[in-house]
Formats: structure tokens, sequence, C-alpha cells
């Protein structure tokens, strides 16, 4: 769960003001709202990159900005808006560093920790990937890559910075609904940023509207409302 309160967010100058705001798990919210208007700003606050300018932010209860880096990547996994593949770096291995703490001086996990990998590959249908390149992989292969490597940390939060921004239309609608059924089915608290509204709306997520300088909940945007969070 998080927990925002009292919280003004942003650089050398305020962007976002959030009164009170908690993000239960078990659901996917959406940030939405013009460029420049602080969504990235928001999710690197979360995670622990952007000090506050005031307020009080906490994952699980916990302050995130007074938290060490290693014990922070135990509550908060983060999918960027592109992942380009590496060469040489199959699927399975990719997905297996989101381990990173639980391998042994010779990279080897132990047995829990690497059936869960395998477990990741057959529930986000990549096991007929795992042995293949990661670079020699499509863009909406590797994003779902990339989301079982997040998951492989098994943190309750999980942050994707436009997750669908460079797939087709085909792999968004796959991607919005493979994490609705892991939120609702690990009950994870899932923040996204998007500008594909009407994909996010058809999947039913919770809007996270940032519009001159504030954040509003909407539990349901109307398509004619669309316009007014990108003035």
């Amino acid at each position: 769960m998080i927990e925002i309160s009292h919280a003004i967010v942003g650089h050398q100058r305020p962007l976002i003001e959030i009164e009170d705001l908690v993000l239960e798990k078990g659901k996917v919210y959406a940030i939405i709202g013009r460029n420049g208007g602080g969504k990235s700003t928001l999710l690197n606050s979360l995670l622990g990159h952007v000090p506050l300018i005031s307020g009080n932010m906490k994952i699980d209860g916990m302050d995130v900005h007074s938290l060490r880096r290693s014990i922070l990547a135990k509550h908060v996994a983060f999918v960027a808006s592109k992942f380009d593949g590496i060469e040489y770096l199959k699927v399975r291995e990719y997905i297996s560093l989101g381990k990173f703490g639980s391998s042994s001086i010779w990279g080897q996990l132990p047995k829990e920790e690497a059936e869960h990998v395998e477990q990741l590959l057959e529930e986000l249908s990549l096991l007929p990937l795992a042995g293949k390149f990661t670079d020699r992989i499509s863009d909406g292969e590797r994003q779902l890559a990339a989301v079982a490597r997040a998951l492989a940390q098994d943190t309750p939060v999980l942050l994707l910075d436009e997750p669908t921004a460079f797939l087709d239309y085909k792999n968004k609608k796959r991607m919005m609904e493979k994490l609705v059924e892991i939120a609702e089915q690990k009950n994870k608290c899932i923040v996204l940023s998007t500008h594909d509204l009407e994909l996010a709306m058809d999947s039913s997520l919770i809007f996270l509207a940032i519009h001159r300088g504030r954040l509003e909940v909407i539990e349901r945007l109307e398509k004619e409302r669309f316009s007014y969070y990108f003035e």
C-alpha cells in the first residue's frame, strides 16, 4: 500500500500537490496529464530518486525517502518505458536479474527462487522465449520480460513508466490485461503512467489525474473530459 500525505512533488519548483492519497493492493492506477506535468517525477519520487519538497510518502508504512536502496528494492520494482534488449543476454537470465540479492557468488539461484523464475516465464507466456536473446525478440515480448523481471523482485508495489508506449495495439491491450490480472491475483499495487486513455478506461484502471498542479483520483473517466486533463 502507498500512502501520501500533504506532499509537494517537484525538483527545484513544485509540480504536484497531493493532500491525502492511499493506493491499495490489488488495483492498477494510471497517472495521466499533460507532458511536463510531473508524471515521471511522481514515479521517481515513489522510487526514492526525487526527494519531496514537503510532506510524506510511505510504502507499507515505511517512509520511502529514509529507506536504503537495498531495502526499498524489496518493496518497489520498476519497469521503464522501453527495454531494447541486451546482446547475448537470454530472457531467462534477464528475468533472473530480479533476484539480484539471492544468487550465489557463482550466479546460481536457490531452488525456490529459480522455480519462481520458471513460474513467471509460464504465467506471462514467455516460456517458449526463455532461451532466446533479449535483443532478438519483439518489443511486446521484451516489455513482458521486463515486467517478469520486476515481478521476480516479488515486491508489493510495481511502478511502470509508459509501459505501452512502443507497442502495437494488440500488445498494448495484452499488457494492460496482464497488469490487471497480476494486481488482482498477486495482490500487487500497480502504478503506471500512460497516454493510452481509452485503453486504460477499457481496462477499468483508476486514474490519478494531474491537472494544474494538483492530483485528482478518478474512478471513472468520461471521454468528453479527456482534453480537460491535458490543458
